[in-house]
């Protein structure tokens, strides 16, 4: 207030006036931190849930938090307005609410955000149940503590070989602690098979939320069939010829086939088949006459892979999917062996392919570098025939490992329950990997004019992708931000996104053409003439079983050719 002299008399009721006015008016040039969103946020009993925190800091400040089932970005800033997003990394399986506190210190004062958790639930009684291979009924029980009019449904996918014994009773008030009865089919098959059911409750804006999951395993019975004639072994099948450039090699390879499946044509069928949903995305698909590919025949003694704890299989490339993650165990050197099979390839430069003759859902790729830590174009993508050769999922997941993860060297844009903020150690191996031109669909920066793909944004021919930064990617739920809400390294539903094609296309030229000077304005001009069919970047990445199965993040390896 300007002080106003050569007054004679100052009025009492004046001045009264004056400091109620300046005690009713929070001058922010002076205090510390000015909340201007509410001071409690409550949030569902799952992962990845958000919130945000707005406020007005006098000075620099800084956050820190008393929970561990949260993390919040930025934890500090400078003065002005700011916004903190906060994120849920675990649910809520604790069956009652639980709070922590957010706290903002600015100016040597501080204000505390109250961060509560529902405490409602919906818990299968166990994880998961393993059933013989002759079928029959299963009742799934669970406990909650949800009311007779909250929203509670089970997400799961339709299968042949598992449903509902009665339809009439899907009614939600006929669950009283249990799901309505399941019927297996007899299992006749070689492998174990796996269904998952989730339990989601509904939000009054009509989002599903997957409270809890419950897996049910199958077995199998023993197929005691052993090979006998191994002649085909080996055998070399050129697939496809490069006609542009000069050839970017890849080597494909099934493992447990036995001689009976390649005989009946079965083997060729898959390779056929891998091959066709290889070039099924852009840009890849536009640029398929710069690939020679190759099948190597390989005659396993059984037929069928060993699936977790399935039946014992002799298979030539050893390969187990596990049955807890998306991980594929294998003979790396009998792999190599079989690619060097294919006269005058050098493996240091050759894609490897390897499809297991099993439908579960894993699928995992392996990078390499020398001894020296130098990257090599090398890698090895493992993927099974996921429930069918004609499977929508087949062809997603080994677009994922062979083309995102194996060509183009890309990261994973989603994240797990288990994984919070990025550590400082991961973030730098991130960022030395951009150093090589891998992983430049993932940065730990989101500064729009610093992040990996800043050239993307706000371009007007990719506005339908949305590309900005969305915090999520490279398995952490926080500190690693990606381009588009969703993508074919996320979910594997949608296309490649345009920093993604932007790193395919400078692998295919650099590998076919030998160029490492592909421009930016180049890409552009390619990617306007051999755009995705489809558009799907934004679908909100959801808590359903379906959403919940992702393949597992690429190794780095040291090659010993």
């Amino acid at each position: 207030m300007r002080h106003v002299t050569g007054l004679a008399k100052t009025s009492c009721v004046l001045a009264f006036f004056f400091c109620l006015v300046a005690a009713c008016t929070e001058d922010k040039s002076i205090g510390g931190v000015t909340l201007t969103s509410s001071a409690a946020i409550e949030l569902y009993p799952v992962a990845n849930q958000t919130g945000t925190v707005s406020f007005y800091a006098s000075s620099n400040w800084k956050a820190t938090c008393t929970a561990d089932w949260f993390v919040f970005t930025p934890s500090k800033g400078s003065a002005g307005e700011n916004t903190i997003t906060l994120t849920t990394i675990s649910g809520n399986r604790t069956k009652a609410t639980r709070s922590g506190q957010l706290m903002i210190t600015s100016g040597g004062s501080q204000k505390s955000v109250t961060v509560v958790q529902s405490g409602k639930y919906a818990l299968f009684m166990q994880d998961e149940t393993t059933q013989g291979p002759e079928g029959g009924e299963l009742t799934l029980f669970f406990v909650s503590n949800l009311e007779e009019n909250d929203k509670l449904q089970v997400g799961y996918h339709e299968m042949d070989w598992i449903g509902w014994a009665d339809q009439s009773r899907m009614t939600r008030s006929e669950w009283k602690g249990s799901l309505p009865k399941l019927y297996l089919q007899p299992n006749t098959s070689t492998e174990i098979r796996t269904a998952s059911y989730v339990l989601m409750m509904g939000t009054p804006d009509g989002e599903w939320l997957g409270l809890d999951t419950c897996y049910v395993h199958q077995l199998c019975n023993d197929d005691d069939y052993e090979s006998t004639d191994y002649s085909a072994d080996g055998t070399v099948t050129l697939l496809q010829r490069a006609t542009m450039g000069r050839g970017i090699n890849v080597v494909m390879m099934g493992d447990g086939f036995a001689d009976r499946d390649i005989a009946n044509g079965t083997y060729m069928q898959v390779m056929l088949k891998t091959l066709e949903n290889m070039f099924s995305e852009e840009p890849v698909r536009s640029l398929r006459d710069y690939f020679t590919v190759y099948a190597v025949t390989a005659v396993s003694k059984n037929s069928g892979v060993r699936v977790g704890g399935s039946i014992s299989r002799s298979t030539v490339f050893s390969t187990v999917p596990s049955l807890t993650d998306s991980n594929i165990s294998c003979d790396e050197e009998k792999i190599k062996e079989y690619m060097r099979k294919v006269s005058g390839v050098n493996p240091q430069n050759t894609q490897s392919i390897v499809i297991l003759n099993c439908h579960s859902h894993n699928g995992v790729t392996y990078w390499y570098t020398d001894y020296s830590h130098n990257p090599l174009h090398y890698s090895l993508a493992l993927c099974p025939v996921i429930d069918s050769l004609e499977s929508e999922t087949f062809r997603q997941v080994l677009t994922h490992e062979a083309i995102g993860h194996g060509l183009g060297k890309l990261g994973d844009e989603y994240s797990y329950e288990s994984q919070g903020r990025v550590t400082d150690e991961a973030a730098s191996k991130l960022n030395s990997m951009h150093d090589y031109g891998w992983l430049t669909n993932v940065d730990s920066s989101s500064d729009p004019s610093a992040v990996a793909w800043s050239w993307f944004i706000g371009n007007a021919w990719f506005q339908n992708e949305a590309i900005g930064i969305y915090e999520g990617g490279y398995t952490y739920i926080a500190g690693i931000f990606r381009p588009t809400e969703e993508s074919m390294m996320n979910s594997n539903r949608s296309p490649f996104n345009a920093p993604s094609r932007y790193a395919i296309y400078k692998k295919v030229m650099e590998l076919g053409e030998g160029r490492t000077d592909v421009s930016y304005d180049e890409f552009v001009d390619f990617d306007a003439q051999h755009k995705p069919e489809r558009w799907d970047y934004s679908t909100t990445r959801s808590q359903a079983s379906w959403q919940q199965w992702r393949p597992a993040p690429p190794r780095v390896k040291c090659l010993d050719m």
